[in-house]
């Protein structure tokens, strides 16, 4: 490495570290108190390197390592025949900020519910065409609300470390199966075509459904958002030794290198006039859901026609049953459709008449 990219690193705020042959060959300054030049990568890449071995090197890569014992969002690039770290240490207002968010949700909720009971009444009188066209917007409307207010809420928790896990024995494969038999009508209404790749052998494993069903929706509302007409959605199941890999594809605009450089941060700056960024907390609620698991999330992109690839892991261990009944967990859509909900800033309003759901 030339003395003139390490001049250039060296002003960095940010830890930074070249890496070749799997391991630390050089640190900027920022970098040297958290680790050594010639650590191993997977002495400090989060989940060892179960992800980091799909990586197909080409555009930015977005992972967790430890450092020190804290997890720091870092992105990864080639660069000549090593790999560029650069690393962003934990934000020290996240946690006053998801407090904030989640109270917000809570006053939210009694609004919204009553938006909704009061939408229930209406829709029993509009039978009239033009009637019928409003009342699937406003039931859209809706459903886009929910949709927010649960990330709101959800989001705040998972990041605060609120969010308790309910693992229970899960057959996978029917799992897997049942997911893509709710999303696939939804993906193909809104015209683009989904591919699903399933375990190919019936695998056992201590799940929370609800919590995984979650992670999975927004990866898809996500690829949906990014992926023009006609493009393809792709989810693939791989087992590796005693974790699940879950990969979701997509044939979209990619992201830019600058934008994936803080995919994870809930309050960096997104581009301005894209209201499909919505409020950050996404691909955040995926990893903590990932991490719950035992396992952790990357993402890699490049910014063009090449789409973007998510993948996230779920240990295959089994977990110690908890004896103690568990409290009732709240329905976070309110009873309504969860892909319906989940997926409704990209689907028409044809799905969402009061009178077909």
């Amino acid at each position: 490495m030339s003395n003139q990219i390490k001049n250039v690193l060296e002003l960095f705020s940010q830890p930074s570290f070249i890496a070749k042959d799997d391991q630390v060959l050089w640190c900027n300054t920022a970098a040297r108190s958290l680790i050594k030049e010639g650590t191993p990568l997977t002495d400090i890449i989060e989940g060892k390197d179960e992800l980091f071995s799909l990586w197909n090197r080409e555009g930015t890569l977005q992972l967790s390592l430890l450092l020190q014992g804290n997890s720091y969002d870092t992105s990864v690039r080639v660069y000549e025949d090593g790999l560029l770290f650069v690393a962003s240490a934990p934000s020290p207002e996240m946690r006053a900020s998801a407090m904030a968010v989640l109270n917000a949700s809570t006053s939210l909720r009694k609004p919204l519910h009553s938006l909704l009971s009061a939408a229930g009444e209406l829709f029993e009188y509009t039978d009239h065409e033009n009637a019928r066209d409003a009342a699937a917007e406003v039931n859209r409307a809706i459903y886009q609300l929910m949709r927010l207010c649960g990330q709101m809420s959800d989001g705040s928790r998972l990041l605060l470390g609120q969010m308790e896990i309910r693992r229970t024995p899960t057959n996978l494969q029917k799992f897997f199966d049942h997911f893509i038999s709710q999303v696939r009508p939804l993906i193909e209404s809104a015209k683009r075509t989904l591919q699903y790749e399933p375990l190919d052998t019936s695998l056992q494993a201590d799940i929370d459904p609800a919590l995984l069903e979650r992670a999975l929706l927004n990866l898809f509302s996500n690829a949906l958002a990014y992926t023009p007409i006609n493009g393809t959605l792709s989810l693939r199941l791989q087992k590796q030794a005693k974790r699940l890999l879950v990969i979701v594809s997509d044939t979209g605009e990619g992201i830019s290198s600058d934008v994936i450089a803080n995919l994870f941060e809930r309050y960096s700056d997104r581009p301005l006039g894209d209201s499909r960024w919505g409020l950050g907390y996404g691909l955040p609620m995926v990893r903590e859901i990932a991490r719950l698991h035992g396992g952790t999330m990357m993402v890699s992109a490049t910014e063009g026609e090449k789409g973007t690839t998510a993948i996230f892991s779920l240990s295959l261990e089994p977990v110690p049953r908890n004896l103690r009944t568990p409290l009732l967990r709240y329905d976070y859509c309110s009873g309504l459709n969860h892909a319906l909900v989940e997926l409704s800033d990209s689907l028409g309003k044809e799905l969402f008449l009061p009178q077909e759901i």
